[in-house]
């Protein structure tokens, strides 16, 4: 097998470790958010164990769909996450839009997650790469980077 062949699934590897990561952080503080409140628990719970079960999904069946929902979901968190931190927590709970501050263990999450959508993003280029023309390949890249561009200007923002 060639060192070629073998990077998607060195891809595979590191974006399952990284999604054990986030789903590792997300249990662990999972408890103090229950204190707040249970919607908030049962996010983080459910957060985790998706993250959790989407490790041997991936690594077993790696398709396009598999790929694009790792993208869609761990997109969803990050934005979610940006949006607590610059607008505030949207419409449940008893801290509805109150601005969470950014802390160093969430921070780790949200940058697996981001790593997670963005190493996933290479995989399904890749694969287009090997299907389609150059063209569709710079379309496709195009198009990935400006679907991210919101989240970079938010994570700007939530640093400052």
């Amino acid at each position: 097998m060639s060192q070629a062949t073998n990077r998607p699934k060195g891809v595979l590897y590191t974006v399952a470790t990284l999604s054990l990561l986030a789903a590792l952080i997300h249990l662990w503080v999972m408890p103090e958010h229950f204190e707040e409140w249970w919607g908030y628990g049962m996010f983080f719970l459910v957060a985790g164990v998706v993250q959790v079960v989407y490790v041997p999904l991936l690594v077993r069946w790696p398709n396009q769909t598999v790929l694009l929902l790792g993208m869609v979901g761990n997109s969803a968190i990050v934005l979610l996450y940006l949006f607590t931190r610059v607008v505030g927590i949207p419409f449940f709970g008893p801290e509805a839009g109150e601005v969470e501050g950014v802390g160093i263990i969430d921070v780790c999450a949200t940058a697996s997650e981001a790593a997670i959508v963005v190493a996933l993003g290479v995989l399904v280029l890749w694969r287009l790469a090997g299907e389609r023309t150059t063209l569709m390949l710079v379309l496709s890249a195009i198009l990935l980077v400006g679907a991210h561009l919101p989240h970079l200007l938010l994570l700007l923002l939530a640093l400052l």
